[in-house]
Formats: structure tokens, C-alpha cells, sequence
């Protein structure tokens, strides 16, 4: 077996980052793969790296459109894809070599998605560290797969990104970005994916994804800064969850909510910084 993995890369002025994001792609141990870099319209160079890059590699596929945000770019790069499985790996990070064959190690019949930790770099306090590696229980007999999802968004911030993770292609299609959000989008991609993917999710406790905490392009921060992102958020997720959750669900929900509140409050903390 030999699966074929897309990879759908949003670009933005990111000319910095750019050559290292696509070398970390292309020196993978699993090299069955296609790399979709999508230009969004970048102002900088960013085009013509993601062009040179294509012109030395055929697996490396360019798509330039006019500037529309992060979420189109990955909604028409996943569109493109053809793969069989599929990951979104942001322009200013990059990803450890043996990124995709760890992730492929755990995928079985019964596999809805696989979630690995990552190397957080903070690039202004030149600091980085090892997060999301610690071991998280498997889902209960008799526990519903949005309780545990819930939970699983209560102990820690594995399950928010989209970046760290590996999809199944034809699900992942049946999906979107929502376009008119600009917080928080990966997490209710995430939880649509999971809502259509049947299977449990497997998690690859290593570092495997290398984040670059502080880059010019990074809106993470003034964003979470904002408590109305928090709550749109968190309607989505009542929303997901349905009309009539069980008391499981309620506790683990309220669980998250306070979850929030603490995150929002760090977060205008570190933007005093």
C-alpha cells in the first residue's frame, strides 16, 4: 500500500517562512504525494517561490487567485486534491520528516482521523517547546462520540487545529472552511469532518508539526483577543452539538465553555506583552 496524500498549502506573504514550509514537504519519508500551494494573492515573493518550487518537483501543483483569506484558499486547494488522504499544513510552518508515514502508522478501517502534537516555536522570546504528546484516553463503550469529542476539547488544544492532522480525502471533500469566519475556522472544520467520518480518532503522540508562534502573517492574537470570536465560536459548537444534548454532553460543553473563558483571558494578557 501506497497511498497518495494531497497537501494544501494557503499562501499569503509568507516569502520568509515559504522555502522552508515547502522543503519540510518535499523531503518527507512518505513521498507518495501532492502538493497543492495555493497563492492568495501575496504582494510579497511568495508567487514566485511557490513557482520555482513547482518547476523542480511535478508533485508540486501552483494555484494563483486573487486575495479572498485563508479559508478559500484551502477550500479551493482541497477541491484540487485527489489524493486519499488530505492535510492542511500552513505556509509559515513546517512539519518533521516523518510527518505523514506516523500519521499513515495509525490509520486503520476503523479510523476516522489521526491528531498528532507539535513543536511550538516562539519566535520573538526565541523559546520553543514540546506540546500535545501526553496520552489521552480512548472513547468509553458506552460514551457518545460527541461527548467525547467535547471532552477531548476540555483537556487540551490538540483537536483545534486543522494543521496537525490527516483526513480522510472523501470526506474531507464533503466539508468546507467557512469563509466568513476568521477564528476559530479550523476547529468547526474539524468537528463537521467528525460529525461524516465514521471510525475513532488515533492520535500520534509526537511532535510532528513545528508551529512558528509570532509571524508577521500570525492573526491568532488579535483575534482570541476579542470575546465576541469566542462566543460565535461557541454557538457554533452548541449548534454542532444539537437540540437535545445528553447530561454528559452538557457537563463537558460547560467544561469547554470555561475552557474558553481562561484562553480568552491569557490571550489579552499575552497581547500587553
Amino acid at each position: 500500500m501506497n497511498p497518495k496524500i494531497s497537501i494544501v498549502v494557503p499562501i499569503y506573504n509568507t516569502e520568509k517562512y515559504l522555502p522552508d514550509c515547502i522543503e519540510s514537504l518535499l523531503k518527507q519519508t512518505h513521498q507518495n504525494l501532492e502538493i497543492i500551494l495555493v497563492d492568495d494573492g501575496s504582494k510579497d515573493h511568495s508567487g514566485k517561490i511557490a513557482d520555482d518550487y513547482a518547476k523542480k518537483d511535478k508533485r508540486i501543483k501552483v494555484i494563483h487567485q486573487k486575495n479572498a483569506g485563508q479559508s478559500t484558499a484551502r477550500n479551493v486547494g482541497l477541491n484540487k486534491a485527489s489524493g486519499d488522504y488530505v492535510s492542511f499544513i500552513d505556509s509559515d510552518d513546517a512539519i518533521s520528516p516523518n510527518f505523514y508515514e506516523e500519521h499513515l502508522k495509525k490509520y486503520t478501517d476503523d479510523t476516522a482521523l489521526t491528531v498528532c502534537g507539535a513543536h511550538y516555536k516562539k519566535l520573538k522570546l526565541n523559546t520553543s517547546s514540546d506540546v500535545y504528546t501526553c496520552p489521552l484516553r480512548a472513547r468509553r463503550k458506552h460514551e457518545s462520540k460527541k461527548a467525547y469529542i467535547l471532552y477531548l476539547l476540555a483537556i487540551d488544544g490538540r483537536m483545534y487545529w486543522s494543521v496537525n492532522k490527516l483526513f480522510r480525502t472523501d470526506i474531507a471533500k464533503k466539508c468546507t472552511f467557512d469563509k466568513n469566519l476568521k477564528f476559530a475556522e479550523d476547529t468547526k472544520f474539524v468537528l463537521h469532518y467528525l460529525n461524516k467520518a465514521p471510525g475513532e480518532i488515533a492520535f500520534v503522540l509526537r511532535p510532528l508539526y513545528i508551529y512558528n508562534f509570532g509571524t508577521e502573517t500570525s492573526t491568532i492574537r488579535s483575534t482570541a483577543t476579542i470575546w465576541k470570536n469566542w462566543q460565535i465560536s461557541y454557538n457554533d459548537l452548541k449548534a454542532w452539538l444539537g437540540p437535545h444534548p445528553t447530561l454528559r454532553e452538557k457537563f463537558w460543553l460547560h467544561t469547554v465553555h470555561l475552557r474558553w473563558r481562561v484562553s480568552y483571558v491569557r490571550s489579552k494578557r499575552r497581547a500587553k506583552q
